[in-house]
């Protein structure tokens, strides 16, 4: 069988594809790549369909052995990948034959890498995805040992990699949109003019259910049961400290 070997399983790598709906009735979130662009792009760049699995590899460090001769690429944040020793590009497309190593090291920019191989992992799917979904407890993290199943390719593709224009830059601030929510006259002025205006810093505390951020507090003195909220969405805490609603 075609595979490639888990030596190494880094700080926390996932299988994702192009997450799991309709399911969110039953308390199950959609999960999938948190970072859907470079995702997609990963898999663009081997004509694979855009919601093929792939690995997710939080803050790098994995390690593979590859028992199959293929095409990979590498997209997501800035960090050092090599394939038998040797550094090689991020978002391009690299030959891989059995035998070879593969080492993603830590990021130094951003927070994910994403690596697609050809044709897509082979990885069953749980209520239509084979997405893991840590927070459901569908799936489980890859660790050392794994074989992650996949398609042998013996030709080779035309070496592709993506324009740097279209390369996202994770070290530059960003400019976020939102729609007001039907909970926004209860906020007053103050607290509306801190959240559009005042800078917000990711914290370390953010992971795949959420993006917690450090800034300036939003006072506001609203008491809200708990109720369903969508990906997206921005929640306000007591603290003030906004958190963004992400994939789980």
């Amino acid at each position: 069988m075609s595979h490639f070997d888990v030596t190494r399983s880094g700080m926390l790598s996932l299988m994702v594809d192009g997450g799991r709906y309709g399911y969110s009735d039953l308390g199950i979130t959609q999960s999938g790549p948190a970072d859907r662009y470079s995702a997609a792009l990963a898999n663009k760049l081997l004509h694979n369909r855009p919601d093929a699995p792939l690995l997710e590899v939080n803050m790098g460090g994995l390690s593979l052995t590859a028992h199959a001769a293929t095409n990979i690429a590498f997209t997501g944040g800035q960090a050092h990948v090599k394939i038998n020793g040797e550094s090689r590009r991020l978002w391009h497309t690299h030959r891989i034959e059995v035998g070879d190593t593969i080492e993603i090291g830590m990021v130094t920019q951003g927070l994910r890498l994403y690596l697609a191989v050809s044709g897509g992992f082979e990885a069953d799917a749980i209520l239509g995805s084979a997405s893991v979904s840590l927070r459901d407890r569908i799936g489980q993290a890859l660790s050392v040992g794994d074989q992650l199943a996949c398609q042998d390719h013996k030709s080779l593709i035309m070496t592709r990699t993506i324009s740097p224009y279209l390369v996202p830059d994770f070290s530059s601030p960003l400019r976020l949109r939102f729609v007001v929510g039907y909970q926004d006259q209860t906020l007053g002025v103050t607290a509306k003019t801190t959240l559009t205006a005042a800078p917000y810093r990711v914290t370390n505390a953010t992971d795949r259910m959420g993006a917690r951020l450090e800034g300036t507090a939003i006072v506001h003195s609203l008491d809200i049961l708990s109720e369903p909220i969508a990906y997206g969405a921005i929640q306000i805490p007591p603290d003030g400290q906004p958190i963004v609603m992400l994939n789980e």
